[in-house]
Formats: structure tokens, C-alpha cells, sequence
């Protein structure tokens, strides 16, 4: 597998979930959205969930979005939403979004090299978008993903195979391809294979918009306690 392969997926996961599930949370049994965002019109809530994380560093652009004050604990939620609308009206979507926050709402990422990483995951089925606002005078950070599960799978099948047996590699296999993909990304594969870490929250969500068989919308968020 090319290096510059492994780079282009994880970062495009990456880039897409930086909430992920923290301790303590779980689905509802009554999914709703609890985050003051709009999800693309007509979208069905598949799950919800609350979570709490603690962090120590921030590894990538996208997480000093979510994470936006630093160390800390954070509370947040995920929303996973399917929809049948097709990914070129998705992105219009999310491009109408950045062009037009929802009231109170910044557009957190600009400039180059986020429209370079937006290149890449839209190739491999993925576009996002994140945005900050103030929530009880703090900070409060939302990430917006739009997936199409079924791109991912035809573009990078043999990479998502792999994230899954990366916890049972032997070590010395296992150390320097984690080794690898951290210094490119800030991630490495056994985060991805965790669905406690940012990029394994992405990875369950992709498993339920299969099932859902559509496209699908991720909302995840965050506010520093």
C-alpha cells in the first residue's frame, strides 16, 4: 500500500470526525438531534449520542475546532443522520452552509490547505465543514460531515480492512505502520480501530450508513467544562 495512500484516507477520516465517543455516553433509544444545527433537509436521525473526553494535545486543524480551548474535559455530542439525496447535492449543501452560516455560527477552517484536504475526502466520499460559536460564553465547536459509504468502500475497501485487524498484528508489525501514519496525520491506526478516538467514532458511523443504505450526515460537537 502506498504511503501517500495510507496519508490521503486516514487524513480524510480524520478531518471529518474530531468528536468521537468519550466515556460515559450511549445511544438513546429515541434518536433525536440535541446540536443547534441543521441537518440537510429531510435527513433521518439514525443515532444520537453524549460523551465526555478528556484531552491533553490536539493533533490536527479539525480538532482545535471541536477542542477549541485547549486541555481539558470536554462534553459533546455525535448525530448520525441518512439520507437517499445524492453527494453532489450534499456538497452543495455544505457549500451553502459555509456560505451562509446558521445565526450565530463562524466558519471555523479556511484557506488552501483545508480546500486541498476537501479535494481529497470528496474523491474518497467524504466533504465537511466546521464551524465555532459561543455557547454560555464558551467556545463551542461543530463539525459537519457529508459520507457516501458505499465511494469509501470502492475507493478504499483494502485500508478499512486493514484498520480492523491492526489490533490483532503482531507488534513489531504493528508499531511502525502506527509509527507511519501518526507522523503524517496525528492519528494511528490502532486510534482508528478504537470507536473511542475521533477517527473510529468516523468508522462506526460509516458501518450504520450501510445498513441505512443512503448517504449519510454526522454532526459532532463539543464544549470545554
Amino acid at each position: 500500500m502506498k504511503r501517500t495512500y495510507v496519508a490521503v484516507l486516514v487524513a480524510a477520516l480524520t478531518a471529518c470526525a474530531s468528536g468521537g465517543h468519550g466515556a460515559g455516553g450511549g445511544p438513546s433509544s429515541a434518536p433525536s438531534n440535541p446540536i443547534a444545527f441543521p441537518l440537510f433537509d429531510g435527513a433521518a436521525v439514525l443515532s444520537s449520542r453524549h460523551w465526555r473526553r478528556t484531552i491533553s494535545a490536539q493533533p490536527g486543524a479539525t480538532d482545535r475546532t471541536v477542542f477549541a480551548q485547549g486541555a481539558g474535559t470536554y462534553d459533546g455530542h455525535d448525530v448520525v443522520a441518512g439520507t437517499q439525496a445524492m453527494m453532489p447535492a450534499l456538497e452543495t449543501w455544505l457549500g451553502d452552509l459555509a456560505a451562509n452560516p446558521p445565526p450565530g455560527y463562524t466558519v471555523a477552517l479556511t484557506g488552501n490547505t483545508i480546500d486541498t484536504v476537501r479535494t481529497h475526502t470528496r474523491d474518497l466520499g467524504f466533504d465537511f465543514q466546521a464551524f465555532t460559536d459561543t455557547e454560555n460564553g464558551k467556545r463551542h465547536g461543530v463539525v459537519v460531515m457529508a459520507v457516501d459509504p458505499e465511494t469509501l468502500d470502492e475507493k478504499a475497501g483494502p485500508m478499512l480492512g486493514l484498520i480492523g485487524r491492526i489490533k490483532y498484528m503482531p507488534k513489531m508489525l504493528r508499531d511502525p505502520l502506527d509509527a507511519q501514519v501518526r507522523r503524517q496525520t496525528g492519528f494511528s491506526l490502532t486510534d482508528a480501530s478504537n470507536p473511542d478516538t475521533p477517527i473510529g467514532a468516523a468508522i462506526s458511523a460509516l458501518t450504520q450508513l450501510r445498513d441505512f443504505g443512503g448517504r449519510g450526515i454526522v454532526l459532532i460537537d463539543a464544549v470545554k467544562q
